[in-house]
């Protein structure tokens, strides 16, 4: 009964803010995250459903894609998740894969990360660390720049 009433209100609020203005898929992807944050499983297939629906009686269908690309980031903002990327000239052991893993956790103060890992022939050796919109470059190729740059 709770649940019933409080998908409807959800669904009510939604509908009313898309009659009144466009929404744009973050404010889509907002909606969907605080509907479904601390459900049961059984439950965020409801909401998913219920919001499927909303999209198509909104005619934003197709801003699905952009829809979930952006509950992406909400969600790993929200849940402090940050995605990374090491690239490196050969591919890494997985002690420094976890290694680097607890670094980023270190510096970014997040929770947890998602790694991606890129090799990149041209680095000469070390890795260059990207998270968030910082980039960290422990490359050697790096060190020489800064090396070059000091001494000109």
């Amino acid at each position: 009964m709770i649940r019933k009433l409080l998908y409807s209100y959800i669904r009510r609020d939604l509908y009313f803010v898309g009659v009144y203005m466009k929404i744009n898929p973050k404010q889509y992807a907002i909606a969907l995250y605080e509907s479904v944050k601390d459900k049961k499983d059984s439950e965020v297939k409801h909401v998913t459903k219920q919001f499927g629906e909303l999209l198509k009686k909104n005619g934003d269908l197709a801003k699905l894609d952009k829809i979930i690309s952006q509950f992406n980031v909400v969600w790993n903002e929200k849940e402090g998740i940050v995605d990374a990327e090491i690239e490196s000239a050969r591919e890494l052991d997985q002690k420094i894969v976890k290694l680097l893993n607890n670094y980023i956790i270190e510096l970014s103060g997040a929770n947890d990360v998602i790694i991606k890992q890129k090799v990149n022939s041209k680095l000469l050796g070390g890795v260059v660390l990207r998270y968030g919109d910082k980039i960290v470059d422990a490359s050697l190729r790096g060190k020489m720049k800064t090396i070059e740059e000091k001494i000109s």
